[in-house]
């Protein structure tokens, strides 16, 4: 019983977890979700400009060149995979120094989580998690977290201009929890205790012009990711050891955010046997409104 739950375990619990997170891991079971009627008002399509530059004066040490963090903006997300479609909406509430507020709003549910994103002289650190749990429906409950160590989401722009946008980076995390999983009426619990997680980028190429509904954008960066997760998982004191390989590429047009993503590529390996996982997600960006 425990290979025919381990498999639809790891590549559904780490794949959609953490894949098919918006920007960076994702939190389960946070204690930030706010309920449907303190969910802020969904902007409408009407009113949102198809293309804004936002000017990269503000200084602030939050306005990263891929993920502006500035009060006020506010863009929408819709990711599409073989479990349907859902839109996600980003608003910058606060910023302080080095730290902004985000709220991050499940348009399909109502539900708010509100995380804070910790940044350095422009470049990114740390951004936000988002409560996704619901997701999975019956099939997944528990909680499972991960623990910002060391690197960048997002180098600042005076990095990039110094490395004349030729630039690999790194950002580390550790991540814990436990996790029940029940399917066909058996049950599992694993235990994911300080496994790490490393995510490498590298910038493809600059310019390149990428339309998606928000509008159509001429002078975007082209980046690549391979997220690597090496995952100990304890069953009832068997102890398995994995690792789990997620490539993919995002788009960003600079001081409006990240455009477009696709993963590109999944594989798992487990007991010396790697094979490749059936993976099709895409996200765009629908709607952009810039901070006044």
């Amino acid at each position: 019983m425990k290979k025919k739950v381990l498999f639809p375990l790891i590549t559904l619990l780490l794949t959609f977890t953490l894949a098919c997170s918006l920007f960076n891991p994702t939190l389960f079971g946070s204690d930030d979700a706010t309920s449907p009627e303190d969910a802020p008002a969904e902007i409408p399509a009407e009113s949102v400009p198809n293309e804004t530059s936002p000017s990269s004066s503000d200084s602030g040490a939050c306005n990263n060149i891929f993920y502006p963090l500035v009060v006020g903006q506010q863009t929408i997300y819709k990711s599409t995979s073989p479990e349907g479609e859902t839109k996600t909406g980003l608003t910058v509430s606060k910023v302080e120094g080095n730290f902004a507020t985000v709220d991050m709003l499940n348009i399909s549910t109502g539900i708010v989580s509100q995380s804070i994103a910790e940044c350095e002289d422009g470049a990114l650190k740390n951004f936000p998690a988002a409560t996704m749990g619901s997701a999975f429906g019956d099939m997944l409950n528990g909680a499972m977290t991960m623990d910002y160590v060391s690197g960048y989401i997002a180098p600042s722009e005076a990095t990039f201009i110094a490395n004349n946008w030729d630039m690999s980076w790194e950002s580390e995390y550790v991540m814990n929890g436990e996790i029940t999983m029940d399917e066909e009426g058996e049950s599992m619990t694993a235990t994911i205790d300080n496994s790490p997680v490393l995510m490498k980028w590298k910038t493809i190429s600059t310019g390149e012009t990428v339309i998606v509904e928000a509008g159509t954008y001429t002078n975007v960066v082209k980046v690549s990711r391979e997220m690597t997760m090496n995952i100990t998982i304890d069953m009832d004191g068997t102890k398995l050891d994995s690792e789990l390989v997620i490539q993919s590429t995002h788009w960003f047009e600079p001081y409006i955010g990240m455009v477009k993503m696709e993963i590109t590529e999944v594989s798992i390996s487990m007991e010396g046997i790697t094979f490749p996982v059936p993976m099709n997600e895409t996200m765009e960006l629908i709607e952009f409104r810039a901070a006044k």
